[in-house]
């Protein structure tokens, strides 16, 4: 493990921005094993602050790209640290490292974001290295997005003219298999680069669709650009499947599904190939009109996948019922199986259950190796995370699968086929 490290330690330092980093932590001992951590990891211009106060202080007078907070410290602690980090001009991400339970440390990460900070998860002690790494790599790319944008507010009209112009683009987020490593898909995901104001977060423009009555506009742009990529994946022998979300508010819609078959028709594109994602808590209201369109979705050849599975309230008897082929974990358990029990319970029931009723499964939110271990002997069938790849656009997804390919037989994943 420790020369997979080491590989990705020099990756770390020769292609990540230089980052400066507080270490609020109490404990000597502590802040020496976080510290050698991220130097193996190249990341060099670190901090130690003993107390909530001191790392109040050098975030004040510095520039802080990055914050790693205990929460037992004296004077102030994590909490109180984070509130104040809230009333300050801070732009810097955060990543809680404590031995406190798992719920306790829930609840921090929600604090946090509620208080507007960018979280980015937590770490157990003994502190991981992997772990490290993973939320690492997340903060490069929020920061890539944060370069991007200078904090202005999209207007309607912006959103508009965006639309009408066609600027909100597809990226991909592959999809490989747990058992040999194969390229079996992508995701969809809208990306915007406002040419003035840079990066727009998804959830701030799909929100403003939404609460414009733009999202069925949105995705039929979202649809007819990534199918008419699926055609050219199909011409090229590429043979992957293609998955593409559907907002609640547009699930009754059915000129939009209308729309989507004739862009397959069109471009000659296989239904079969592609696989529409909705999420869970969409079943709960009108379940009559949830069939009438998910049984039509089937009926024409889409797979039909139910996301973030676990954090809404659908009954087994609607997930029994409505015609399924794919399950895929909210992320959120995903992420931190393998240090919270409740999340291992509800991850390994939600793959038997899947087993059960002849579903193909999707973990979402892989971003280190020990949980790709994890999922892989748990029986999951596809990965979808930063461990594997982030999202990316549609001409980039070569050189990842060149990359992927070298990772795996680096890390040796499948020794056990």
């Amino acid at each position: 493990m420790t020369a997979i490290i080491s590989k990705q330690g020099l990756r770390v330092m020769n292609n990540y921005p230089k980052q400066r980093i507080v270490i609020a932590e109490d404990n000597v001992f502590q802040r020496g094993i976080l510290r050698n951590q991220l130097a193996n990891l190249g990341y060099m211009d670190v901090l130690d602050a003993a107390s909530g106060i001191e790392a109040l202080t050098l975030c004040h007078q510095n520039k802080i790209d990055l914050l790693i907070c205990d929460l037992r410290m004296p004077g102030m602690d994590g909490m109180a640290l984070l509130r104040h980090l809230s009333t300050m001009p801070f732009r810097g991400s955060v990543i809680i490292c404590s031995a406190l339970e798992q719920p306790v440390i829930d609840s921090v990460l929600l604090m946090g974001q509620a208080f507007g900070l960018q979280i980015l998860g937590s770490i157990r002690k003994p502190v991981s290295a992997t772990r490290i790494q993973a939320l690492l790599t997340k903060q490069h790319y929020y920061s890539i997005q944060v370069k991007n944008c200078n904090n202005s507010i999209v207007t309607l009209d912006d959103l508009c003219q965006a639309l009408d112009k066609g600027t909100i683009k597809p990226w991909y987020q592959p999809k490989v298999s747990f058992k040999n490593g194969e390229f079996l898909g992508t995701e969809a995901l809208a990306r915007w680069f406002h040419p003035e104001k840079g990066f727009v977060p998804p959830s701030e423009f799909i929100s403003l669709a939404e609460q414009n009555g733009l999202i069925d506009k949105l995705t039929d742009s979202i649809f007819s650009q990534s199918i008419q990529k699926a055609h050219l994946w199909a011409k090229s022998g590429l043979s992957i499947n293609l998955s593409i979300n559907l907002s609640a508010q547009s699930l009754p819609n059915t000129h939009l599904f209308d729309s989507l078959l004739e862009y397959c028709r069109q471009w000659g594109v296989n239904p079969k190939m592609v696989t529409i994602e909705i999420t869970e808590g969409t079943f709960i209201g009108d379940i009559g009109r949830a069939l009438e369109s998910a049984t039509r979705m089937r009926m024409n050849g889409f797979g039909l996948s139910i996301d973030d599975f676990g954090t809404g309230f659908a009954s087994i008897q609607q997930l029994t019922t409505l015609p399924f082929t794919e399950l895929k974990l909210d992320r959120s358990f995903i992420s931190r199986c393998y240090e919270d029990k409740s999340s291992m319970a509800i991850v390994q029931y939600s793959l038997n259950l899947a087993k059960q009723l002849g579903l193909k499964s999707v973990a979402e939110g892989v971003e280190d190796e020990k949980t790709w271990q994890i999922l892989a002997t748990l029986g999951c069938d596809i990965c979808q995370g930063f461990f594997s790849a982030r999202p990316m656009p549609e001409n980039e997804l070569s050189n990842w699968y060149r990359k992927w390919r070298h990772q795996v037989y680096d890390m040796k994943l499948f020794e056990h086929l």
